[in-house]
């Protein structure tokens, strides 16, 4: 008990009933409950509910030192909490686990499905005559802006932004076109989680019309 009392921060407040803590303490009293049997994995769900910023950042180191000792499994569905947290990702749609990875690299497959967007001096005509000659490329849309110049978003398939990035800037500067602005796509933790499920649940419903087509059918 004085282990797990010391673990969680509650020593201050030990001789107090719980039901005149804070939601804050209460949380971690909780945590505390669940600590005494020593378990090699704890289930934490929304911990972080209710309280105001100060609770939140203490409950996130907590859970940060019990990862130190514990498997912790968080759920929640404050992203940002998620990628303050967690070392690894679990996204379940429909009750069907969609995608189990690091934060950092599910970001950086969906930013390379988002491409790269660039700013040339150039005209649209000059632009896609530049992106017609790669080959890794795999498709662009270019905007005429009002200061002369063209705004690009090209998308790069498999290829690595970076690497993506190096190849439109030389192919531009052969041809004398300044780039003098670009970005790498950058996907947040909710961008993730959107396209994953809804691919999961367009999955789902492509299957639900298959089935009643042969229904149908027979």
């Amino acid at each position: 008990m004085e282990t797990v009392i010391e673990q969680t921060g509650i020593g201050q407040v030990r001789n107090r009933l719980i039901s005149a803590l804070s939601k804050g303490y209460r949380q971690r009293v909780g945590i505390a409950q669940a600590l005494l049997g020593n378990p090699r994995v704890v289930i934490l769900d929304e911990p972080t509910v209710g309280l105001d910023p100060i609770q939140i950042i203490e409950i996130r180191d907590l859970i940060r030192k019990l990862g130190e000792t514990h498997t912790v499994i968080f759920s929640s569905h404050i992203l940002s909490e998620v990628q303050a947290i967690c070392e690894q990702l679990l996204i379940i749609s429909k009750g069907k686990l969609v995608a189990f990875d690091t934060p950092e690299n599910l970001e950086k497959i969906l930013a390379q499905s988002n491409g790269i967007r660039f700013m040339v001096q150039a005209a649209v005509e000059e632009a896609e005559a530049v992106l017609s000659d790669m080959r890794d490329i795999q498709g662009w849309e270019c905007t005429d802006q009002a200061d002369g110049s063209v705004a690009v978003q090209a998308a790069i398939g498999d290829l690595e932004p970076r690497e993506a990035g190096c190849r439109l800037f030389f192919a531009f500067a052969g041809k004398n076109l300044p780039i003098f602005e670009m970005s790498l796509g950058k996907a947040s933790l909710e961008d993730v989680f959107i396209e994953l499920t809804e691919e999961a649940v367009l999955s789902g419903t492509d299957k639900a019309n298959s089935g009643e087509s042969e229904v149908e059918e027979r």
